[in-house]
């Protein structure tokens, strides 16, 4: 023990006990607790931040999908355009105008796909998409008719006709409003900051669509070159009370608070394009008297869409400064998230380094040393009382443990070269010495596996043996050495034909054995010929004092299929 230990024999257990409970018990308790607090912590941060992060990435999607779908309501109500130019027009050359048709509805169609693949029309199935489906196959339906009738004679075409067409495109719009406010309440819902944004961008998107009925209302009375109808006169003045009450609204939005550059940029091009020029157009058409002098709706459409779409521009600047919000929201959220994630585990780190140092420092020592002496007393336990030496009583003790471990390790080290040498002994009794292939013991030990799995699986295999004629007389004439060589020859010919599942070994004497796995008679016969063939054509090597010989052989086989178990 040393001279600086006492023993005695008090009771065993109060020691380990003791130790356990006042120090190891306290260590674990204050270690899982402090841990628990900065673990609690941290996920309370990190969950914030990361709902945080949710939000402003919903506010995004549903900003990015709001904006879809006003693009495919702009290129619905845009649509509208060459089909009213081509409803209303009087020429029979309209090939210009169907090309600018074409070229509308692809648009539309493009914008209709963009918004699907956003929404997945065709993966997730919900009050919004069902509805865009369904109103996607009525405007196909529209389409034809339009289609029909453009194919008339425009006094064909009837005024009420071409009416009745125009009013129901523009019924479109209606179907998409209720869509456009759920969509842009689901924005305003995970991003209150964006919400004046939003309300006037829906604002000037619902400016313009005003701005298109408005021009597809004077259309009937253009195609025609009539006087508008009291009801057609009514319908203008009430789309202009809604244009100039939307006009009004934005522009108390916009008195809130100074405008982004590109806003106010946008804005001040719709005042002069729109409600100066566009104003002054559609004034000098409803003040026209000599109905002759009415634009066709083809020049109508081309003079009149153009100025229209100084709305969209302000519409897009207004979706453009929405989308960059909800795009630094969220990239402040996931910078957030991640400022705290590092943050969180630097603390854990550092927490975790603090307790494993005291655990060194202090647990282990101790615990090392109830160990040690548990180990010193050969299996039960002592009170022992010693100096303060005791870190190199501990590295004495590890000293015995670390020679215990590499006796352990030697110990090991014989039993794998014991195992080996077993390996060794075992394939050396199964394995025939001279031609390396296996000796009569090693063919049935392995033969008779084989031969069972072929018979669990109704497989058929051959027996093939092999003799070589006269060999009594290669040993009588030239030695048994000479013998030797033949059989290493006929050993090598079945080890290089044989293939991966075939068991191949030296029966005894010169006969030699081999199992085909998986082979009927006609291919063991046929493999039995090729080896036949190969050992009669062969020179054969005997030693190198001899002349080479030819060698014969005799081969009988058999299948599975004739004979019935054991192997033998």
């Amino acid at each position: 023990m040393g001279p600086c230990t006492m023993v005695s024999t008090q009771d065993p257990n109060a020691i380990s006990h003791a130790g356990k409970s006042s120090l190891m018990k306290s260590f674990i308790s204050f270690g899982i607790s402090s841990l628990l607090i900065l673990i609690s912590l941290a996920a309370f941060l990190i969950t914030v931040e990361w709902q945080e992060f949710i939000r402003a990435s919903a506010a995004h999607q549903s900003t990015v999908k709001l904006k879809l779908l006003l693009l495919y309501a702009e290129k619905l109500s845009r649509e509208r355009g060459p089909t009213n130019a081509i409803l209303g027009n009087a020429d029979a050359d309209d090939s210009q105008l169907r090309q600018a048709l074409k070229l509308a509805r692809q648009e539309t169609d493009n914008a209709y796909a963009r918004l699907c693949a956003s929404i997945g029309c065709n993966k997730t199935p919900n009050k919004l998409t069902s509805e865009l489906g369904m109103l996607a196959q009525e405007l196909e339906q529209e389409r034809k008719t339009i289609d029909r009738l453009a194919s008339l004679p425009l006094k064909e075409r009837g005024n009420e006709q071409v009416s009745a067409q125009i009013e129901r495109m523009v019924g479109f719009i209606n179907t998409i409003r209720p869509l456009i406010t759920t969509l842009s309440n689901d924005v305003i819902i995970s991003s209150s900051d964006i919400s004046l944004l939003i309300t006037e961008a829906r604002l000037a998107a619902t400016l313009r669509e005003y701005a298109g009925q408005l021009g597809s209302a004077l259309t009937p009375s253009l195609s025609f070159k009539r006087e508008r109808t009291l009801k057609e006169q009514l319908k203008l003045e009430r789309l202009k009370g809604h244009i100039e009450e939307l006009h009004m609204r934005l522009s108390a939005h916009f008195a809130v608070a100074a405008l982004p550059i590109a806003i106010a940029d946008a804005k001040a091009k719709m005042e002069e394009e729109y409600f100066v020029e566009a104003t002054a157009y559609l004034d000098s058409i409803e003040a026209s008297t000599n109905l002759q002098t009415l634009p066709s709706p083809d020049t109508f459409y081309k003079t009149y869409v153009p100025l229209m779409d100084s709305i969209l521009t302000l519409r897009d600047a207004l979706l453009a400064e929405a989308e960059a919000s909800t795009i630094k929201a969220k990239q402040d959220a996931l910078l957030a998230l991640s400022v705290v994630s590092i943050l969180m585990l630097v603390f854990l780190a550092l927490t975790i380094k603090k307790l494993r140092i005291i655990h060194q420092q202090v647990v282990v020592p101790m615990m090392q040393a109830s160990h040690a002496l548990r180990a010193i007393s050969a299996g039960h336990y002592q009170e022992i009382s010693h100096s303060n030496n005791l870190p190199e009583e501990i590295d004495e003790v590890m000293e015995g443990i670390n020679t215990l471990n590499r006796q352990i390790k030697v110990r090991i080290g014989l039993e794998q070269e014991r195992d080996e040498l077993v390996k060794t002994l075992t394939l050396q009794s199964s394995t025939d010495f001279l031609t390396g292939l296996k000796n009569r013991r090693g063919f049935y030990e392995a033969a008779n596996i084989e031969y069972a799995r072929a018979q669990r699986h109704a497989s058929e295999i051959c027996i093939m043996l092999i003799d070589i004629d006269h060999f009594k007389t290669v040993n009588d004439t030239y030695g048994h050495s000479a013998g030797d060589w033949a059989l290493t020859f006929i050993g090598g010919i079945l080890k290089d034909n044989s293939r991966i599942h075939d068991i191949s070994a030296r029966h005894g004497g010169e006969e030699f054995i081999c199992m085909l796995g998986n082979s009927n008679l006609e291919e063991g016969c046929l493999f039995a010929e090729k080896i036949r063939t190969l050992i009669q054509a062969a020179m054969v090597d005997i030693g190198p004092d001899l002349r080479p010989i030819k060698l014969t052989v005799s081969i009988g086989i058999t299948s599975s299929q004739f004979q019935h178990p054991p192997l033998d």
